[in-house]
C-alpha cells in the first residue's frame, strides 16, 4: 500500500490525508477508496518539564503484563512528544499506573444455521465467539506531588467470526473493535481472522497505552478509512476529498440524490459521515470539533442501520465516539479552571463590604481590565486566562489605546489582549447599567 505523504499539513487538532489508493469491492459491497488519515488529539494534561518516570504494577502473576504496558506505554509517551526523555531518578512526572484487570477466556465456538450466499437454503455453520479485557487505572503527578491527572482505562474485545475467518459481528455500539490496521501500519489483511492469544494480549495492550497517552500527551496516529466509490456523485466526492477539499465533498455527498435502496444509500450517508470526522479534526476551535463530530457519528449510524453487516462502518463510529468524549473531557477541564480562575480573581478585587443586595435578581458582573491584571499577576497562565475570557458572560473592558497600554505594563500578553478584543467585538459590551424597567405609574 502506497503511505507516501501528499504533503497536506493540518492544524493542531486536524486530520491530514496522507494516502489515497484504489481498492476492489470486496466486502466492502462497492468499490471503495483506501484513505490514509491523521488523527490528532491535544493532552489533557501539561506536563512540567521534560523528564517522565512511568511505574506500573498488577495483581500477583502479572509481572509480565505490567513489564509490557510499562515498556509500551514509556516508548508510546517518549514517540509522541519528542521533548520528554525517561529518568527514573529526578523526573518532572511521575505516571503510575495499576493494572485491575486482565481477562482472557479460551474462545467459544457455536454452530448455528445460516442461509448459504447466492441461495434459499440453510446450512450450519461454526462461529467462533473471542473475547479479552484489560482496565488500568493511572495518575500522573508531578515530582512534588501534584495531581495533574487521573482516569480508569478498560478495553474490551467482543468479536465474532465464521468458518472463514469473517468477523460476524454487527453494529458499533457494544464493545466491539478492530484496531488491527493501526497497530500494523495497514499491512494485515482485509478480514479480521481470530487473534491468537499473543495477539489479543498485544491488542488489549495497545488500546490501553493509546487512550493512557491521550491524557497526557499531544498524540497523533495513523488511521485507514474507506470511501465508497460509484459512478457518479460518489466518485466526484471523492476526488474532492482526495485533495482535502472536505468541504466540497461534504456538498457533492450531501446533494447527490440518495439511491433507490436503502442498503445501497448507505454507502452515501457513510461517506457524508467521514467528510464530517474530517473537517471535525481540521476545525479550529473545539465547539466546531464537537459540532462536526456529531454529525459524523450521526451519519455513520444511520449507514449500519441501513446495512448492518457492513464491517467497514463499526470501527468509524467508535472512532467518533472516542473522539467526543475526549473533547468533552478537554471541554470540562477548560471550564473547571476557567470559572476557578475567574473566582479568585473576584474574591482578590472584591469590594468593600457593602450592605447586602438581592443576588438572585443581579445580573452577573462584567469581566474587567482589573480582574484580568490580577489573573495574570497571580500566576495563571495565558491559556487558563483567555478561556475565562471567551466563557465570561459579560465583559466591560477598556480597550481604549490607554487602557491597552495600562494592561500590557501590568503583563498582559497579546494572546491575553486578543482574547479581551475578540470577546468584547462578540457581544456589546456590559459596561452600561442594566436598562431600567418601563416607568411605573
Amino acid at each position: 500500500m502506497d503511505r507516501a505523504k501528499n504533503g497536506l499539513v493540518m492544524v493542531c487538532l486536524g486530520i491530514g490525508m496522507l494516502t489515497a489508493t484504489a481498492a476492489g469491492a470486496q466486502n466492502f459491497g462497492m468499490a471503495k477508496e483506501r484513505v490514509s488519515l491523521q488523527r490528532k488529539l491535544p493532552a489533557l494534561v501539561r506536563l512540567p518539564g521534560t523528564t517522565i518516570k512511568v511505574k506500573v504494577t498488577g495483581h500477583e502473576g502479572q509481572s509480565d503484563l505490567a513489564n509490557d504496558l510499562q515498556a509500551q506505554l514509556e516508548t508510546e509517551l517518549l514517540k509522541d512528544d519528542p521533548r520528554l526523555t525517561a529518568d527514573d531518578r529526578n523526573p518532572s512526572a511521575v505516571v503510575t499506573c495499576q493494572i485491575t484487570n486482565y481477562s482472557h477466556p479460551k474462545p467459544t465456538v457455536t454452530t448455528r444455521s445460516s442461509y448459504a450466499t447466492g441461495s434459499g437454503t440453510q446450512k450450519s455453520q461454526a462461529y467462533t465467539r473471542v473475547t479479552g479485557a484489560l482496565s488500568v487505572s493511572f495518575q500522573a503527578r508531578s515530582a512534588g506531588g501534584q495531581m495533574l491527572g487521573s482516569d480508569n482505562v478498560t478495553v474490551n474485545y467482543d468479536q465474532e467470526f465464521d468458518s472463514s475467518g469473517n468477523a460476524t459481528s454487527q453494529g458499533v455500539k457494544g464493545t466491539v473493535t478492530s484496531a488491527w490496521k493501526r497497530v500494523v501500519g495497514g499491512t494485515s489483511g482485509e478480514d479480521f481472522n481470530p487473534p491468537t492469544d499473543s495477539e489479543l494480549r498485544f491488542h488489549l495492550l495497545d488500546e490501553a497505552v493509546r487512550r493512557i497517552a491521550e491524557h497526557i500527551v499531544n498524540t497523533s496516529e495513523v488511521v485507514e478509512v474507506y470511501l465508497a466509490r460509484q459512478k457518479g456523485a460518489l466518485d466526484e466526492g471523492d476526488k474532492e476529498a482526495e485533495a482535502g477539499l472536505w468541504q466540497r465533498a461534504l456538498e457533492t455527498f450531501e446533494t447527490a440524490p440518495p439511491l433507490p435502496k436503502q442498503a445501497e444509500d448507505a454507502y452515501r450517508l457513510y461517506n457524508i459521515g467521514v467528510a464530517y470526522e474530517a473537517l471535525a479534526y481540521k476545525a479550529e476551535d473545539e465547539k466546531s470539533a464537537m459540532r462536526f463530530l456529531d454529525e459524523a457519528a450521526i451519519n455513520y449510524g444511520k449507514a449500519i442501520d441501513a446495512r448492518p453487516g457492513e464491517k467497514y462502518f463499526r470501527e468509524p463510529q467508535k472512532r467518533i465516539e472516542t473522539a467526543i468524549a475526549h473533547y468533552k473531557k478537554l471541554e470540562d477541564r477548560d471550564n473547571q479552571k476557567a470559572e476557578a480562575a475567574a473566582a479568585k480573581a473576584a474574591s482578590e478585587n472584591a469590594p468593600a463590604p457593602s450592605p447586602p443586595v438581592a443576588k438572585a435578581s443581579s445580573p452577573a458582573k462584567p469581566l474587567t481590565n482589573a480582574q484580568v491584571i490580577a489573573m495574570v499577576k497571580s500566576g495563571v497562565d495565558d491559556d487558563t486566562v483567555a478561556q475565562t475570557i471567551r466563557a465570561a458572560k459579560a465583559v466591560n473592558f477598556d480597550l481604549s489605546a490607554a487602557g491597552q497600554q495600562d494592561l500590557t505594563g501590568n503583563g498582559v500578553s497579546a494572546q491575553v489582549l486578543a482574547a479581551m478584543k475578540a470577546r468584547a467585538a462578540r457581544k456589546p459590551v456590559a459596561a452600561k447599567p442594566a436598562a431600567a424597567p418601563a416607568a411605573t405609574k
